[in-house]
């Protein structure tokens, strides 16, 4: 058994994002094949278009909304509402909404 207890950390803002975005790890990589996040966006906070080669990657919402862009299809999810894209599938992703969004990213590489 691990327990995590850095909730309350800051976290960072990973190459290829902006405007304020951050990246917490809740559960690292470190020795599994998956890990869990929690993201945060103020307003305008997003990242740029981009895809993964060998990792699946699930965006759950937990408090306010987020828009998404493949390049063929562009959507907003709300607190509540989660979108999986699977390795290759591209995806940017920014918060257009007046709230900050909160959501967990769950990434599972293949």
């Amino acid at each position: 058994m691990n327990i995590w207890k850095n909730g309350a950390a800051t976290g960072v803002t990973p190459p290829n994002h902006f405007g304020g975005l951050t990246v917490l790890d809740v559960v690292p990589f470190k020795g599994r094949n998956f890990a869990i996040q929690v993201s945060k966006a103020p307003k305008g906070g997003g990242g740029e278009l981009h895809h993964h080669d060998d990792w699946s990657q699930t965006f759950y919402l937990v408090r306010g909304e987020l828009t998404f862009d493949t390049g063929k299809e562009r959507f907003t999810l709300k607190a509540g509402e989660a979108v999986l894209f699977e390795p290759g599938d591209p995806h940017y992703t920014i918060n257009e909404g007046d709230a900050e969004s909160e959501y967990l990213v769950i990434t599972v590489q293949h």
